[in-house]
């Protein structure tokens, strides 16, 4: 027997509403980390609606807190979770997970998934210089962006460098011995980036659609040693902050004994390595572009993070 079901064009509307918000949706994977939550944030300044991927419960918390309710939470070599993640979704932004032999894996389950989903856009968090075979984690990145190059679907990567952020982890040893201890040269220069900037380019390359296929450096204009880094500090706090090189061998135990993984502590002193040798430098105007101003500079970051 054939039912004729009519529907109102009011609820006709609020049908299609539904479904275009839905299939509207961008997947953060990562999402629990610290560029996850700083994008998820941005995002939502932009009025995006964000589905987030983490690895624990725990982790939707502070993402509730921003206004995310759209929350995928595993493991990201699970690929019936992968299927999951993506349905309904209009573009993916994913985040590796830091420093994990699998890498190339879980990409690899990502784009299959957002292949047979036909998702429109996935956007790569890479790094600057994934070229580099001698840093192990830059070289995974690599085969990553290969596997998008040959994927068929329109990709965008970006490569940040070092975040400045990353200083507040050396905080205590600063603020209480006026220590920045390093485990590679004090000298070597590298090119670093606000995570704020970082984050905003991101959301503009995923609520814009000019910006497929294209590869982006997100870099700051300064590449500070960390003797120079430490000479900012001392101006900035007025005491004296000196820069020193923390043996590799004292850092690989402590570290080591930390709880860190073999292969993290390895892949991170290959890295050491390579930036004691040649540093890392790169350009800040294809991030200049991007945000329509000047990258936030290192005395600013200062001035918005310590006090």
């Amino acid at each position: 027997m054939k039912v004729d079901v009519k529907i109102s064009f009011p609820e006709l509307t609020l049908i299609t509403e539904i479904m275009m918000s839905e299939a509207d949706k961008i997947l953060i994977t990562g999402a629990g980390g610290k560029t996850g939550m700083v994008v998820c944030e941005a995002l939502i300044e932009k009025g995006a609606t964000i589905r987030a991927w983490v690895r624990q419960e725990a982790y939707t918390l502070p993402l509730r807190q921003l206004g995310v309710e759209d929350f995928i939470v595993g493991d990201l070599l699970d690929t019936s979770l992968a299927e999951r993640s993506m349905r309904g979704i209009r573009a993916v932004y994913h985040i590796p997970p830091n420093m994990n032999p699998d890498e190339l894996r879980i990409a690899e389950i990502l784009i299959r998934t957002a292949q047979s989903r036909e998702v429109m856009r996935f956007v790569y968090h890479s790094v600057l210089h994934p070229q580099v075979e001698e840093m192990p984690h830059h070289w995974q990145k690599m085969r990553v962006e290969e596997r998008l190059f040959a994927s068929g679907l329109a990709f965008t990567i970006l490569q940040p460098a070092v975040y400045m952020q990353n200083l507040l982890g050396y905080w205590p040893s600063i603020q209480r011995d006026g220590i920045y201890a390093v485990p590679y040269s004090i000298d070597a220069p590298l090119s670093q980036v606000h995570l704020g900037d970082v984050a905003e380019a991101v959301a503009k390359v995923l609520v814009e659609e000019s910006h497929a296929y294209a590869i982006y450096e997100l870099c700051g204009a300064e590449a500070l040693s960390a003797r120079e880094a430490a000479q900012r500090l001392s101006q900035h706090l007025g005491k004296p902050v000196e820069a020193v090189e923390v043996d590799r061998d004292e850092w690989q135990r402590k570290m080591l004994a930390g709880g860190m993984s073999e292969y993290a502590v390895n892949t991170l002193l290959k890295m050491f390595l390579y930036y004691e040798k040649y540093g890392m430098r790169g350009n800040p105007n294809v991030l200049r572009m991007l945000l329509g101003r000047n990258p936030t500079i290192f005395d600013e970051f200062l001035a918005m993070e310590i006090q």
